[in-house]
Formats: structure tokens, C-alpha cells, sequence
């Protein structure tokens, strides 16, 4: 649906049939690397883009206003700037700069989102904190990270509970945030002129407060991922389309690793010869039996420095190649014939010429073995140097 056609409905409904386009990709139904993906994506942005306009065209709401001069059917309204910077933050794939530009929209839509919520103070004292808190940066502290973590696991978990104990259809408590904002607004073919949603619903502004709280959970947490993201790519080096053109060759590599290996690198030259290490190197687990997104993830998480490295199938083909490795044995080896076992089996070949040679074979290796037990008695080379 374009911006045109959706401009020729009432509000609620355009913002119904947005939300409705994006629940199978917040549901995680659609990939985000599918080309039609984007294209319903970037589709949702301008229609989210228009219905911001309008709200601030209407003058829906102002900093002069308090919670309880808003209506309900003006209430649900506050979560297009969340649903906006979620947007742009599943957005941006076509390069480097493309994203860094759709992190920084979706930064500002959030930031946007979190002001409206304390401007109206419709959160609670603790989640006032969090969001002061959250301006001033992601803790350093490990530690507290965790127990931020933790505290927001636990609120966003008590808050789907009573979202879906007080909307009448009960979703899951697990469903995406789009599904309960659906549930307080019309439903789709439903024709409402007014702003105003649900109005026979009692419950339904104490859904929509608890909705905003949930909201804000999530967007502290998307407002920390997204800064560690732009903070690896601001410090990713430029793909070669962003050099400039002077810069450009064909030994230009574009691929970004953490750990790059140093060109023209070989196992065999961190070990030398005589099996003197080199210099410092890492095994690395084996990557045979991995699937590729497990390969794939341990090339991104890795070390932070820059260490030579090999997996153990090189370091054992290395092994081999030096001769450190000794094959056969076990079982296998022993219950193997000897060769005088073989050559014995194959002198019983009885008016074969090869059964015949063999036959000469075994009589000379006896006749050699008398000659030399009848040289070398029993225990002759073991007189404790008496002579």
C-alpha cells in the first residue's frame, strides 16, 4: 500500500494496515536479507513517515499537555516513533554507509520515542532512572550491564503477562509488540472516523500505558545494541565503491576481519625444521564438521588482536608432513599376518610358479635364520662386558 492510498483512510485504520504489513518481519516470518523484505520495509517507512507528519500537522501531542488531557485514541499513537526506529534498524543492507545511516535514523526515531514517554510521564520512577541513565551511554562496567540485563529481562517478562491477561483475544505473551498494539487499535475492515479506538473497552488506556512500558523496555535495549554496531562500523576501513577512485586496484582487499592473516601466510612457516616454534600461533578448533553459520560466526567473534593462526586439521597435516605422526597399529596391526606368514601362505600354492618362487623365498630366510642362530647362540652378546 502507497502513502497515496493510505492517506485516503481515517488514521487508526491507515496505522492498522502498516502495522499489519510488518508483523510477519517482527515476527522473524520473513528474512531481512530477502530483497522483498526491504521492499515492504522501506514501503512501511514512508507510510510511518507520513502518519509522524500528520500527527504533528494535527498537533496530537505537545509538551504543554499532561497524560490525562490525552484520549485513548490518541494514546496508542505515541508508539509510532518506537515501530519507526525498529524499522530503520532492520533496514539499511546495501553497504556499509547505508547502514550507518539507518542506525542513526533509528537512533533518533527511539530518542524521539523515549522523550514523548517522559514528557507525559507514563513511566514509573525506576524506568525514569533507566532512561537517564541510558543517555549517558551503555555502563562500562560488565557487571552492571548484567544487572541491567537482568532487570529488563524480568520487567519485559511481567509486562507481556499483563498485556495479554488484560487484552480480550489473550495473545501470547511471547507475540511480538506489533500484535498487541493491534489489539488496541480497529481492526482491519473496520471503518471508525473518529481518533478515538476501542472506546467500548474500559481497560483498553491501561493496555495502551502498559503497551508503552513494554515499548520502552525494548527500546533501551535496541538503543544499546545499536551504538555497539555503529561503533564497529564507524571503525570498519571503507569497501572499495566509498575509496576514492585513485585508491582503487585489484589488490585492494574489501573483506573486514578482526584478525586478518598476514598475506603469503603458510603453516609450515611457524615451525621450523627441527620443530622449533617460530613464533606464537593458535589451534583453532576443527571447522569440518561446522555448518556455515557456526564458520561464519566464529570468523566475526574472535579475538581482538592480530595472532597467526591455524586449525587443528592443518596443525595435524603439518604433523604429518614432518613425520610426527606414526600411522597403523592397534588391533588392526596385530591381527594382521607377518610376512613370514604371508610368504608361508603363498609357498602352499602347490604347481604355481609364483607359488614356487615363493616356496625358494621361505627355504632361503630358514636356512639364513639357522646359519645365523648357529653364528649367534642364545644370550652370546649379553656377558656384561666380561668377554
Amino acid at each position: 500500500m502507497s502513502a497515496a492510498q493510505g492517506s485516503n483512510l481515517p488514521l487508526p485504520a491507515f496505522y492498522v494496515q502498516v502495522l499489519h504489513s510488518l508483523v510477519p518481519i517482527f515476527d522473524d516470518t520473513l528474512s531481512l536479507s530477502d530483497l522483498k523484505t526491504q521492499e515492504i520495509l522501506s514501503t512501511a517507512l514512508d507510510n510511518l513517515h507520513l502518519i509522524s507528519r500528520m500527527l504533528s500537522s494535527l498537533g496530537v501531542f505537545s509538551d504543554n499537555e499532561s497524560l490525562d488531557e490525552v484520549g485513548d485514541g490518541e494514546l496508542v499513537f505515541m508508539t509510532v516513533p518506537w515501530v519507526l526506529g525498529e524499522c530503520e534498524a532492520k533496514a539499511g543492507l546495501g553497504g556499509r554507509d547505508n547502514r550507518i545511516a539507518a542506525l542513526r535514523r533509528s537512533d533518533t526515531a527511539i530518542n524521539a520515542f523515549l522523550h514523548l514517554l517522559n514528557s507525559y510521564k507514563v513511566l514509573s520512577p525506576d524506568e525514569e532512572a533507566e532512561s537517564s541513565a541510558m543517555a549517558n551511554g551503555v555502563p562500562k562496567d560488565p557487571a552492571r550491564r548484567r544487572e541491567a540485563k537482568i532487570r529488563a529481562y524480568k520487567r519485559e517478562k511481567e509486562l507481556r503477562e499483563f498485556i495479554s491477561a488484560s487484552v480480550p483475544d489473550q495473545p501470547d505473551p511471547t507475540s511480538s509488540p506489533l500484535v498487541f498494539i493491534l489489539s488496541c487499535l480497529p481492526r482491519q475492515g473496520q471503518s471508525n472516523g473518529s481518533t478515538s479506538v476501542n472506546e467500548e473497552e474500559p481497560d483498553t488506556r491501561r493496555t495502551i500505558l502498559l503497551i508503552l512500558r513494554l515499548l520502552h523496555t525494548l527500546a533501551l535495549a535496541l538503543l544499546a545494541s545499536t551504538a555497539m554496531e555503529l561503533e564497529l562500523l564507524v571503525s570498519a576501513p571503507a569497501e572499495i565503491s566509498e575509496l576514492p577512485q585513485e585508491q582503487r586496484g585489484s589488490e585492494i582487499d574489501n573483506t573486514w576481519k578482526l584478525d586478518r592473516t598476514p598475506a603469503g601466510y603458510k603453516p609450515r612457516e611457524l615451525i621450523s625444521g627441527g620443530g622449533r616454534v617460530l613464533r606464537p600461533f593458535t589451534i583453532l578448533p576443527s571447522t569440518s564438521g561446522l555448518s556455515d553459520r557456526e564458520r561464519l560466526r566464529g570468523e566475526v567473534f574472535r579475538e581482538s588482536w592480530r595472532l597467526p593462526s591455524m586449525t587443528i586439521d592443518e596443525y595435524l597435516e603439518e604433523e604429518k608432513r614432518r613425520g610426527n605422526i606414526i600411522t597403523g597399529g592397534g588391533q588392526a596391526s596385530y591381527d594382521a599376518p607377518t610376512s613370514s606368514e604371508l610368504l608361508a601362505l603363498a609357498a602352499e600354492q602347490d604347481g604355481a610358479i609364483a607359488g614356487e618362487e615363493k616356496e625358494e623365498q621361505k627355504r632361503l630366510k630358514e636356512e639364513n635364520w639357522a646359519q645365523y642362530t648357529e653364528v649367534n647362540p642364545r644370550g652370546a652378546g649379553n656377558r656384561m662386558n666380561r668377554g
